[in-house]
């Protein structure tokens, strides 16, 4: 559970330099010599190196991680940037697309950097795959498998459902209610539809008044949601817009079994 720079930390750094084939003179050339990265690591290195080996050590999610949920919100490019460059100017939770990371982070400080380099930064990351930071890869296998499963299951507490403020119950049967409630008359109601729904139960994780080992599963809830809002937001069918919002709201239910206020 632990979702826009996008919460917690800027939506900016960390990259990764495959190989580009020149097709005229069939020379190589690195991503890493592009004026983007060079900009990407100057500005944000410091606090989203993806070198770092635990969690102890992170300042703000790997840039991996911020295009992850950034990309499903603004699939269209200049959007995508827009949206880069209003978050590090002017960051707020109302904004964030990564509650958790906003939640562990906190919110970045806004970064007055020039306008026209941090739009050839977001132009980078939205045209270019991103390396996986070095702790995920060390989880790579089975255990980090398992690890990243773990993350989406909830349990109950020694057979009880966990206690959490009244607040996000009453948020989670107004989540219920607009999953039940909806209905589609072209693929970009389904767009819409994640973007609502993720907008309402991101209020959730962000309120500090769910701590504990209680939030912990909260979080786990959330990402289980997470999942499958991005899915909806991405669809390019009714059929397909249809499934996931089914499994969205098959998800919402469970809410209730494990929690009460």
């Amino acid at each position: 559970m632990k979702i826009l720079l996008i919460s917690t930390a800027s939506a900016l750094l960390f990259l990764f330099a495959p190989v580009l084939v020149n097709s005229q003179n069939n020379s190589k050339a690195t991503l890493t010599d592009s004026e983007g990265y060079r900009l990407l690591k100057t500005y944000c290195y410091v606090c989203h190196n993806p070198n770092v080996t635990s969690h102890d050590q992170m300042l703000a999610p790997p840039i991996m991680m911020v295009k992850k949920h950034y990309k499903p919100a603004y699939p269209n490019k200049q959007d995508f940037i827009d949206a880069i460059v209003s978050w590090v100017h002017h960051p707020s939770k109302e904004k964030a697309l990564m509650p958790g990371a906003v939640r562990k982070f906190k919110i970045m400080p806004p970064l007055a950097y020039p306008e026209n380099d941090l739009k050839i930064i977001a132009e980078y990351i939205f045209d270019n795959e991103q390396e996986k930071p070095a702790m995920m890869q060390q989880m790579q296998g089975n255990k980090g498998n398992k690890k990243m499963t773990e993350r989406s299951v909830v349990a109950l507490n020694d057979g009880k459902k966990w206690k959490v403020d009244e607040t996000t119950i009453k948020t989670m049967n107004v989540v219920n209610q607009m999953l039940e409630r909806f209905s589609a008359n072209k693929v970009s109601d389904y767009h819409e539809l994640g973007k609502l729904i993720f907008e309402k139960s991101k209020t959730v994780i962000m309120d500090n008044k769910n701590e504990g080992a209680a939030f912990e599963q909260l979080h786990n809830f959330f990402h289980g949601l997470e999942k499958n809002m991005h899915k909806l937001m991405e669809v390019t069918s009714m059929k397909e817009g249809e499934k996931y919002k089914a499994l969205l709201e098959l998800h919402a239910r469970k809410f209730n079994d494990y929690f009460e206020d």
